[in-house]
């Protein structure tokens, strides 16, 4: 999503299918900020300083742009956006994970890292962490039925038990396996 252009044709598919919320990844755009962009969409984005690479943002419709009550660039795996609904609070967590084959070092570190941001949410928000983890949580739901639905698909690999591991100690599903 480097180039303009296809940020605002992402910003016309996101209208085209009704969402408010959109977290990209692998963005690719460097620091951290934050732009209004077509139709008062907002694009919230956490990056490396220099190197085009990585990346992390959250798109919000108009309206979610006025739910929006606070935003957190964590690095440029982690972006965290907290938002004011009518019923409850709902944070969001954009995660981009190191790639199965990246070094433990890295793998630990995000995960470190996105344990942190975990704690640090109010226990009474709805949560959701969002992205690309680069995980593959395999097909064998008795692996970790508290965390593991029906849908999965494959083998598990290294980066799935990450996964699971995470959304076991947070009390967390993997939604994508769920349906």
């Amino acid at each position: 999503m480097v180039q303009l252009s296809k940020t605002e044709q992402v910003v016309n598919e996101m209208d085209n299918y009704g969402l408010d919320i959109l977290a990209p990844s692998e963005v690719r755009w460097t620091g951290e900020g934050s732009q209004t962009v077509k139709k008062g969409s907002t694009i919230l984005h956490s990056g490396t300083e220099k190197k085009k690479e990585a990346g992390v943002a959250i798109m919000l419709s108009k309206s979610a742009s006025r739910a929006l009550t606070k935003w957190t660039p964590i690095n440029e795996r982690i972006i965290v956006a907290r938002f004011t609904g009518r019923q409850a609070k709902l944070t969001v967590v954009a995660c981009y994970a190191p790639t199965n084959e990246a070094d433990d070092t890295a793998k630990d570190n995000f995960y470190n890292t996105l344990q942190a941001v975990a704690k640090d949410i109010p226990s009474h928000d709805l949560v959701c962490f969002v992205g690309d983890f680069n995980a593959k949580v395999g097909s064998d739901k008795s692996y970790c039925p508290e965390v593991l639905g029906s849908q999965g698909l494959g083998e598990i690999n290294e980066n799935g038990i990450l996964l699971v591991d995470f959304a076991l100690a947070n009390d967390l599903i993997i939604g994508g396996t769920q349906f």
